[in-house]
């Protein structure tokens, strides 16, 4: 017989220091992905980094345009102006591709950033939500292989989340 059947059958099982039995045990779980995402801090922060991608975007595309011209006038000129030019170019392209990458580097970074504090922001609401509804135990949806409907509180959860953004005045109008 499993663990959990036996925590199940209404046996007595010692957890961490307790006691427990199961008519005692009230478990839950979540879809932390579904609340990640339809949370409005969520959105509402990817927005904001898809606008600062759009801006470095059309600044990288600025570079770009400018890189082509150099290379166009770079044809019209005489050997040694073309050296001149060509290092000029080589030296652009480089500062073109190291903007390039150290943007990418900033929005990735920042994009990371939000995410833990987000994800941290929802782990200590379940965990609030769990105490002041009795939860002995709430599970992330992605480590069950089962789970009757009954028993999710994403819902809740993402209610909750998006309540109290609203209220912080954070939220966009």
């Amino acid at each position: 017989m499993s663990v959990a059947a036996i925590c199940l059958s209404g046996f007595w099982l010692p957890v961490t220091g307790y006691v427990v039995s199961a008519a005692e045990l009230k478990v839950g779980y979540v879809n932390l992905v579904k609340v990640f995402d339809e949370y409005q801090k969520t959105k509402e922060s990817e927005q904001v980094l898809e606008q600062k991608g759009k801006q470095k975007q059309s600044e990288l595309e600025g570079r770009v345009n400018e890189l082509k011209k150099l290379r166009e006038s770079l044809e019209l000129l005489n050997n040694q102006a073309k050296e001149t030019k060509a290092k000029e170019l080589e030296e652009k392209s480089d500062e073109f591709q190291r903007l390039k990458t150290r943007s990418e580097r900033e929005l990735l970074r920042e994009r990371n950033q939000l995410a833990r504090e987000i994800l941290d922001e929802v782990e200590q609401t379940v965990g609030e939500y769990a105490k002041a509804n009795g939860f002995s135990v709430i599970l992330d949806r992605r480590s069950l292989l089962y789970g009757e409907d009954g028993y999710d509180v994403t819902d809740e959860i993402l209610r909750l989340l998006n309540d109290r953004y609203a209220k912080s005045g954070k939220a966009k109008r």
